[in-house]
């Protein structure tokens, strides 16, 4: 049974301790026990949302921490507006369209102007390279 990334970050939330919720520690789990992936944990492709917004992003089977040391399966969030994500390998430029929560944050207040916007939420090393590791979504700003 293949577990949403929403229930894995409600499990998170109430403190179940789950291995598999990405974190600021140095825990992870191990490779072969739960497929990697990220994703928005509070608007879905296609929701229509009002701005300013708190966007909720988590990690499964990868450990969120702080820009810095490279480590194997660690990193942290950026979300690209407008733009699309960038390619695997690449640095993740550091401007208005390409926001960076080097921070090792699972949230972020966005403001977007009314109308639709692309989102593309996405991972990346302890410097800023981009993993394949993505979530683009569409969103309307009422």
């Amino acid at each position: 049974m293949r577990t949403s990334i929403r229930t894995i970050a409600a499990l998170c939330t109430v403190g179940l301790g789950l291995s598999a919720c990405g974190s600021s520690d140095d825990t992870t789990t191990e490779p072969d026990a739960v497929e990697a992936s990220i994703g928005w944990t509070n608007v879905a492709d296609g929701d229509e949302i009002t701005s300013p917004f708190t966007a909720e992003f988590a990690a499964v089977g990868l450990t969120v921490e702080p820009a810095g040391e490279v480590k194997e399966g660690a990193g942290h969030f950026h979300v690209m507006i407008d733009t699309p994500c960038v390619a695997a390998g690449e640095v993740v430029p550091n401007d208005e369209t390409h926001r960076h929560f080097g921070d090792g944050s699972t949230s972020a207040v966005l403001e977007l102007e009314a109308g639709q916007h692309t989102l593309c939420l996405q991972f990346a090393d302890g410097v800023h390279v981009a993993t394949d590791y993505t979530a683009a979504i569409d969103v309307t700003v009422s």
